[in-house]
């Protein structure tokens, strides 16, 4: 008998913790830190105690948020039967891991920082723990057949599960979207993957999640839509000079951005790591659309350094002052002087995450203080697309999946899926901790 116990995530957004499994092999998707908890309140702890007395042959991550990793460093090498656990990953997704890691290890002021972000690059590095995901292959875990399929979402190389045991078919969407560049391309290779392993029968189990639920009101850009409206804005004569607040690891959304600014001749300027970060992008990402190339992107330069290739041989930011300019910011103190620098000019700052974290009155327990004070200490506006799926994309992936059983996960709403178009299968509202069996 295959077996369903979701430890963490039936009415909650992120911190997701699903185990799969029979009588003789246990897989964990997904195992991140809850988000933004109530002090006192969180159910972390729990989870690791959980972790660290289970059966456990492998825990695969379908992407490197926080809240679906961010406990990674707490999965004991070896379970309970002393099995080694297998760690899997898009290889691509790892490797953003790995930048994160290092540029944090070497960036750290505190030795005990600088000490936990090297041991979770010696665990992401660690080659002999990981399975490397890629677009439509399998492998196999014991008892179970795994098949990736990747998805678009805010983070790079995100994949969904199709996993078989025992006749049984169970598919995990983790977080998807497909109002990104790479989203056309979710629903064909879905059904072309749904034909190829399931040989015609019927998908048992969906398991989607279902984020947006919540934020039915809010308008959901595609991001060529973004890119179009970021061109208006920065073409504006005051809107010259700008500063950006997105995630660097955000690569359409960034890539979004970049390419309007492109269009205006205007330059895109980003740190040391985020360069860093943008030169994988575009190894990988490049391959599948020209558009996340980062054309006319550059790295901060020293403030007083004279560049002979500027003009009259000037310093990188004389040039952003006189040619306009894009630069990527975020709220560490070292962006403070090279900010301040252009204050005469009252640069615009754009910010492009989920407006919990600016918004006190109406988000306060989502509120980040840090990101509050730097949006309201300049000149600023929103600019934004959501990273999960519409009720549109959640209704299509149910359509597409024709799944028996409709399991909500990821979600403070599981209880709206009744009103949505689930075609003939059946919803079931699990509540953490509760083990669904398969049959």
């Amino acid at each position: 008998m295959v077996n369903i116990k979701i430890h963490r995530g039936t009415n909650m957004i992120g911190g997701s913790i699903t185990e799969i499994y029979t009588e003789n092999t246990h897989i964990f998707i997904d195992f991140g830190s809850e988000s933004n908890p109530q002090p006192g309140n969180s159910s972390d702890l729990k989870m690791i105690e959980m972790i660290n007395s289970s059966e456990c042959d492998a825990v695969l991550f379908s992407h490197y948020h926080g809240d679906h990793v961010g406990l990674l460093k707490h999965i004991p090498r070896k379970d309970t039967r002393g099995k080694e656990i297998k760690l899997g990953m898009g290889l691509e997704a790892r490797k953003v891991l790995i930048r994160i890691h290092k540029a944090l290890s070497n960036d750290s002021r505190e030795d005990s920082e600088t000490k936990e972000h090297q041991e979770m690059l010696d665990i992401v590095k660690d080659r002999t723990r990981w399975i490397d995901f890629f677009n439509k292959e399998s492998f196999t875990i014991g008892d179970f057949k795994i098949t990736t399929v990747k998805v678009d979402h805010s983070a790079y190389d995100a994949y969904m599960f199709i996993i078989q045991a025992e006749g049984k078919t169970i598919v995990h969407t983790g977080d998807y979207r497909t109002h990104g560049r790479l989203g056309t391309k979710l629903f064909p290779d879905l059904q072309e993957t749904l034909e190829q392993v399931m040989d015609g029968k019927q998908p048992d189990v969906l398991l989607t999640e279902g984020t947006m639920l919540e934020r039915r009101a809010e308008k959901v850009l595609t991001e060529e839509e973004m890119e179009e409206e970021a061109y208006e804005l920065l073409k504006k004569p005051e809107n010259k000079h700008a500063f950006l607040m997105c995630s660097s690891t955000n690569v359409e959304s960034l890539a979004s951005f970049c390419n309007a600014a492109r269009r205006l001749k205007r330059p895109f300027l980003v740190s040391y790591y985020v360069y860093d970060q943008i030169c994988g992008y575009r190894r990988t990402a490049g391959a599948e659309d020209e558009r996340l190339l980062f054309r006319k992107t550059y790295k901060f330069e020293k403030m007083d350094k004279i560049n002979p290739n500027l003009d009259e041989g000037i310093t990188q930011p004389e040039f952003m002052k006189r040619h306009g300019f894009l630069m990527l910011v975020s709220t560490s103190e070292s962006y403070v002087p090279r900010m301040e620098y252009f204050r005469e000019n009252d640069p615009l700052l754009i910010y492009s995450m989920w407006e919990g974290y600016i918004n006190k009155e109406k988000y306060p327990d989502n509120y980040k203080e840090d990101y509050g004070k730097l949006y309201n200490s300049w000149r600023h506006t929103e600019l934004h697309t959501a990273g999960h799926a519409t009720v549109e994309d959640i209704e299509k992936m149910i359509a597409y999946v024709n799944a028996r059983v409709i399991i909500p996960i990821h979600t403070t709403r599981k209880d709206e899926f009744d009103n949505l178009n689930t075609g003939n299968s059946k919803v079931v509202k699990c509540d953490d901790g509760d083990v669904y069996s398969v049959l």
